[in-house]
């Protein structure tokens, strides 16, 4: 049996969202997930909120789902002694991943709390993505795409140097698959009057992009928004296949999962990066 327990965000979402389908359809029937993530939630709030649920016991701010059980409300203790967890992931949220000075002191106060509660269990860094290469906070931040991710990659390495930890590396398989899907903005169309409904052409994205918001809008209007970060279809694939390979140590060629809006070239040139990041960063994890 494998045993992961998540402490991450909506970046940890999208690589679970496919993972126990791809387990599943890779005949590994041993795989336990539990999930204590929050949308945005950075390494200093996942801290903070142990702190308080020390001062206030009835808190209990995760919605806690493990494999196969109920999920229900739980604090981070109590996520970590509900299994005996082989491996215990951790990620910054994606705004902060590329400063290294947020990281700290939270990764090494959730990682003394992993040893207490959680002693066998080995920490993971989960490497998230660059931003999508138009998206407007890469304007605000002064970087590029490229430039996002060296900045968080080397933010990662260093986490897991002071962990003594492997890497998941999905922000790399990112990359090699922006490598080989080049994909480029739609210079034609009209971002600041767009039709209602229509949308740029953003098929070789990894990033759910540029989307129409239905039905109870705020003005009742339908509308145009920009998601720059979170995985679309193939890059919750992408994500999942990298923790696919790390975690059970089967290359993801030979999972004949495909999620759909993923064409068949498509679903080759995402494993072979995610087969190549695993690699690249040691391949499978190794438990105690």
């Amino acid at each position: 049996m494998t045993s992961i327990l998540t402490i991450g965000n909506s970046l940890t979402d999208n690589a679970l969202l496919y993972l126990e389908q791809l387990a599943h359809a890779g005949g590994v029937s041993d795989l336990v997930v539990g999930k204590a993530n929050l949308g945005g939630c950075s390494l200093e709030k996942h801290w903070n909120l142990v702190q308080q649920c020390d001062l206030l016991p009835q808190v209990r701010p995760y919605d806690l789902y493990i494999t196969g059980r109920e999920t229900r409300a739980a604090t981070l203790r109590e996520a970590l002694v509900m299994h005996d967890w082989d491996y215990v992931t951790l990620q910054q949220v994606s705004d902060l991943s590329w400063r290294k000075e947020t990281y700290y002191p939270y990764l090494m106060n959730l990682y003394e709390l992993i040893k207490e509660f959680a002693p066998r269990a080995r920490p993971v860094m989960h490497q998230t993505w660059a931003y999508r290469c138009d998206a407007p906070l890469l304007q605000e931040f002064g970087l590029s795409q490229e430039e996002m991710f060296a900045m968080l990659k080397e933010a990662c390495e260093e986490a897991a140097r002071d962990l003594s930890c492997q890497i998941l590396p999905c922000g790399a398989a990112f990359a090699k698959a922006w490598a080989a899907l080049r994909f480029v903005p739609d210079l034609i169309f009209n971002l600041d009057q767009p039709e209602p409904l229509n949308l740029p052409e953003q098929n070789k994205s990894l990033i759910v992009g540029y989307y129409w918001q239905t039905g109870n809008t705020k003005t009742g209007r339908a509308e145009f928004h920009m998601d720059e970060r979170h995985g679309n279809a193939k890059g919750c694939y992408l994500a999942g296949a990298v923790w696919y390979e790390m975690f059970t140590g089967r290359e993801i060629a030979r999972n004949p999962f495909c999620p759909d809006g993923v064409t068949r070239e498509e679903l080759g040139i995402l494993r072979h990066a995610a087969h190549a990041a695993a690699v690249e960063y040691g391949g499978p994890l190794r438990k105690q």
